[in-house]
């Protein structure tokens, strides 16, 4: 009876733990896909660069609700390309399991740079 306590809790702490894993692997490409369509708005001809941070907010609150408010966004330009930043916490199921960040970057060549 212990033995099988002992496996079930086990394996439910494992069961979560990888639940919490697929939910940060989810954050992590809703963010990718957020910086990277918010910085192809920055870079867009006649477009500034917070239209691309208004952008990714957008898209980071939209597939991520609450958590994705919490995301922190910045924008800047490098020369020819723009370059659209966002980090932020995952959102959590377990309490007492340590945070899981989510840090990405993406850049796209710069419209306005090319064009004479």
């Amino acid at each position: 009876m212990i033995e099988f306590l002992a496996v079930t809790i086990l394996t439910v702490v494992c069961l979560l733990v990888v639940v919490q894993m697929a939910i940060w692997v989810w954050a992590r490409n809703v963010a990718v896909s957020a910086v990277h369509e918010g910085a192809r708005t920055a870079a867009e001809t006649g477009r500034p660069l917070d239209d691309g941070v208004v952008r990714t907010r957008s898209l980071l609150r939209d597939g991520l609700g609450s958590s994705g408010r919490a995301f922190v966004v910045e924008a800047d330009q490098d020369g020819d390309s723009v370059a659209v930043r966002a980090r932020g916490a995952a959102p959590m199921i377990i309490p007492f399991l340590p945070r899981f960040d989510v840090e990405v970057q993406a850049t796209a060549f710069d419209e306005d740079e090319a064009l004479p």
